[in-house]
């Protein structure tokens, strides 16, 4: 079977989703096997973590879920730059585009999603009829706030990822409904993604109802040096 055509950026997605944040060791990133090689130099000092779990409602390639983990990395003081290191998407359309357009490395696999009680899902990340990935998340109680990506530090929403000797940032922006969330469980695999319960959970957001533009990455030679 060929290889779903590439659709190109911008993209602009509509869904709702889970955003975790963590603070880990800085051993757990550089030990886990988790990091391109562009990561491991001197200057990575992992200690950031994200894991996402959305749900794309519209995509130029239609409807599709998605499960990453972000490394963060510091470069001194409040410079963030975020890494996607892992990620599953449910289409292959996704994935082929993600890789091309972003050097993103998606990789396809099974989403089973079990609803439950008080708006709790458990979601279950299969590829090969083994299951790689189960967590269950939930909304948290609080007041709804509206938030505007563009009001995040460039930084924090900006994605670096290497292809070939080059470095792709790409900045993302949208706009969406934020309140707090739990993640109930989480359970991987070792080795097929990181084992976020080695870290420290610094916040959890659910974000209902959001746009998000995703542009053409900005390609540049080499690998970003620390500001």
């Amino acid at each position: 079977m060929s290889e779903p055509a590439r659709v190109p950026p911008p993209w602009r997605l509509r869904g709702s989703g889970y955003v975790f944040l963590f603070t880990f060791e800085p051993w757990f990133l550089r030990n886990g096997g988790f990091l391109p090689p562009e990561l491991t130099g001197e200057h990575f000092e992992g200690q950031l973590g994200a894991l996402m779990l959305v749900d794309y409602r519209k995509s130029p390639v239609g409807p599709y879920r998605e499960l990453l983990f972000a490394a963060g990395r510091n470069l001194r003081w409040r410079h963030h730059l975020f890494s996607i290191t892992r990620i599953y998407v449910s289409t292959e359309a996704s994935a082929a585009s993600g890789r091309e357009n972003w050097a993103i490395p998606k990789q396809t696999a099974e989403f089973e999603v079990v609803k439950g009680e008080e708006g709790a899902e458990r979601v279950i990340v299969q590829r090969d009829r083994l299951a790689e990935v189960d967590l269950t998340v939930a909304p948290g109680r609080g007041l709804p706030i509206p938030a505007l990506g563009f009001l995040a530090p460039p930084s924090w929403r900006t994605i670096v990822q290497f292809r070939e000797g080059q470095t792709l940032e790409t900045r993302l922006s949208g706009r969406g409904v934020l309140r707090p969330a739990k993640l109930l469980d989480f359970r991987t695999l070792p080795k097929a993604f990181p084992d976020v319960n080695q870290g420290k959970l610094a916040a959890g957001f659910f974000i209902k109802d959001f746009r998000l533009r995703f542009p053409g990455a900005r390609v540049t030679p080499g690998t970003p040096a620390p500001k």
